[in-house]
């Protein structure tokens, strides 16, 4: 089985935000996807070294998965990142981030659209430094484009490029050599895949804010 993984919302209360970070945006901001394994995002695109956010750091203690506007970029906490090398190896790039306290959203922030200050943060109850993004470094060509279906029609002849998590009926897989990787990219795929294996591991470690959608 192999899943596609959200950020698991259920926590939230019914009037509350759903988005756990919001990004301090950046000139460029909107072609930094972090995706491409071909693309050093901070060295050929503009993309700042650590990135920043400002989130209710209350509620994202204890949380391995944040949902982030207003880009959806794959948020992980370093312990999440640390089960999923015990699982196997995978070539990957890890960028820095860093999430501030609501509380000083107005030092950080300003301007319109809104950009960062050069406001210091030293204290570290006004900021969170346990996440990264998680960007992989190689593609995983595994897509059968015969056997893998989209509205009964075989991929290779159903006109898209891209597929979402419930767009392939069956999404078929074939391995590669060696195996999947704990977590891989797809290049015809919209999101990154996890084997049960690294399913499993997460959930014997406790992880939080995670909820997996098994591909089907």
């Amino acid at each position: 089985m192999m899943y596609a993984l959200a950020t698991d919302v259920s926590h939230l209360k019914e009037d509350e935000e759903i988005y756990d970070a919001h990004l301090i945006e950046f000139d460029g901001f909107e072609c930094a996807t972090f995706r491409d394994p071909a693309i050093d995002y901070q060295r050929q695109q503009g993309a700042p070294e650590v990135m920043e956010f400002v989130g209710n750091l209350e509620r994202i203690a204890g949380l391995d998965h944040l949902f982030t506007a207003p880009m959806g970029w794959l948020l992980l906490s370093r312990r999440m990142v640390r089960v999923l090398e015990a699982v196997g190896p995978f070539r990957h790039h890890l960028i820095p981030t860093v999430i501030y306290s609501e509380r000083i959203k107005h030092l950080v922030s300003k301007g319109y659209p809104r950009r960062r200050t050069w406001h210091s943060v030293t204290d570290p109850e006004l900021k969170n430094e346990d996440f990264v993004i998680l960007q992989l470094l190689e593609r995983t060509d595994c897509l059968d484009r015969e056997r893998t279906l989209v509205k009964g029609v075989p991929f290779h002849q159903c006109g898209e490029e891209l597929l979402g998590e419930d767009d392939a009926e069956p999404l078929v897989l074939r391995p590669p050599p060696g195996g999947f990787p704990p977590v891989f990219f797809v290049p015809e795929l919209a999101y990154y895949c996890y084997t049960e294996e690294a399913r499993q591991a997460c959930d014997q470690a406790g992880l939080k804010g995670l909820w997996w959608r098994p591909q089907p």
